[in-house]
């Protein structure tokens, strides 16, 4: 019995370090791959190893730390797309779908190296409740919600991530696309004077009540959807309601008020 506590325990946690990329599997059996929990992979990662951790994330992969790996362009697609194109590894950037589908992840810690992130990346990971950040140059995590290191730019609020009602920090400027797409309990968000772009499908899928609005005027796109537009209220600055009437995006409220 006690063997064979110890191995599972062994099972659920791992740290691997990649000398050569895509060389991920070799290391990690396909018993670790259906019963680990938790795993932290240092060193250089490609396409090859990405399915690897997909595989995993769609297992019972709960916790992963990439913060000390790289993610390289090379090896074969880890996600098929539309007719005969693929979805492959960059260098130094989580590109389109790279997370996308891996349900079991709860925890996800970025690579330190990464540079940039598509807005699809983590889409679709219903029980990820938090992004981390180590010692980033470019990214920081506040709450377990992603930024960039300036803090302008609100990147992903994971979709299990348990909000009633969010204020966006003052200072951010844009919010990404589908920053908070999925986030199933926000019912209120207010915004700071310094927002000028909430970008498309950033707030889809979220049951959005009432909208509060610090700026006088933000460009938004198809950041909302049409139930929010016919139903949730919008709080604007007293004298802005008719100026919020006459822009694209924000005339499609029902229901815009001073306060």
């Amino acid at each position: 019995m006690i063997c064979l506590l110890s191995l599972s325990v062994a099972w659920a946690q791992k740290s691997v370090t990649v000398s050569t990329a895509g060389t991920l599997g070799n290391q990690i059996s396909a018993a670790e791959r259906a019963s680990l929990t938790s795993l932290k992979v240092s060193g250089p990662l490609n396409g090859n190893d990405i399915k690897v951790i997909r595989e995993m994330g769609k297992a019972k992969l709960a916790e992963l730390d990439l913060s000390d790996a790289t993610i390289v362009k090379g090896g074969d697609s880890y996600y098929p797309l539309e007719e005969d194109k693929s979805a492959y590894t960059e260098d130094n950037r989580l590109s389109t779908l790279f997370f996308y589908g891996c349900g079991a992840f709860r925890s996800i810690t970025i690579p330190n190296s990464v540079q940039s992130i598509s807005n699809d990346a983590f889409s679709s990971c219903p029980n990820l409740a938090e992004i981390k950040v180590k010692n980033s140059p470019f990214f920081l995590s506040e709450d377990g919600i992603l930024f960039n290191s300036e803090k302008e730019r609100l990147v992903r609020c994971p979709q299990a991530k348990k909000l009633e009602s969010y204020e966006v920090p003052r200072g951010v400027i844009e919010i990404y696309p589908s920053a908070f797409r999925g986030v199933s309990t926000l019912k209120s968000v207010t915004l700071p004077a310094s927002i000028w772009s909430i970008s498309d499908f950033s707030f889809y899928g979220c049951p959005l009540q009432t909208i509060r609005c610090n700026m006088t005027r933000a460009s938004i796109g198809m950041a909302f959807e049409e139930g929010v537009l016919n139903s949730a209220r919008v709080i604007v600055p007293r004298g802005s309601a008719e100026d919020f009437k006459s822009v694209d995006g924000w005339n499609k409220f029902k229901t815009i008020v001073e306060e």
